[in-house]
């Protein structure tokens, strides 16, 4: 790897890695914290979970789905930046991000947007975008695929496939 392209590729790969671990971290759940067992409750009630009532990892919970989308607003932020950067001079730059602050002052979508700023994966891939113009179909192709993963039924065991 050319150590001009180098922080890119582990920025694209720590990205990658982020959103695969997003399934791995439903199973984890699932077979934690709600005893890995159908019969088990997830300590509410009447409550077996958030993902419609299921309890086993394989199917996505609804905690999988909105870190997938936390990932996917906070990619096409950076786009969207980027492209406001482009269209904004100089001279209306401090306007605009005043205008912006005051539309964030909600506490929930200020703690999103902090978020988003200090996760260390976040700001290497938006580097990357940055200096090797990364497009935003590809990044978008690889959560759609991830997405997709979610979906997918994967068996531990031979006998669970019969």
């Amino acid at each position: 790897m050319p150590s001009s392209a180098r922080e890119a590729f582990f920025a694209l790969r720590a990205f990658n890695v982020e959103i695969a671990s997003i399934k791995d971290a439903s199973q984890l759940i699932g077979g934690r914290s709600r005893g890995g067992s159908t019969s088990r409750s997830s300590g509410i009630s009447g409550y077996s979970g958030l993902d419609g009532g299921s309890t086993s990892g394989s199917d996505p919970s609804l905690a999988s789905r909105l870190r997938m989308q936390w990932w996917k607003d906070a990619i096409l932020e950076i786009y969207e930046k980027k492209q406001q950067h482009s269209k904004i001079n100089d001279a209306n730059r401090n306007a605009h991000e005043q205008q912006q602050r005051n539309q964030n002052n909600d506490s929930v979508i200020s703690s999103l947007t902090s978020s988003r700023k200090l996760n260390p994966t976040l700001r290497s891939l938006s580097n990357a975008i940055h200096t090797h113009g990364l497009t935003y179909r590809f990044l978008r192709r690889i959560m759609e695929a991830r997405e997709s993963d979610l979906d997918m039924i994967q068996y531990e065991r031979l006998v669970d496939v019969a």
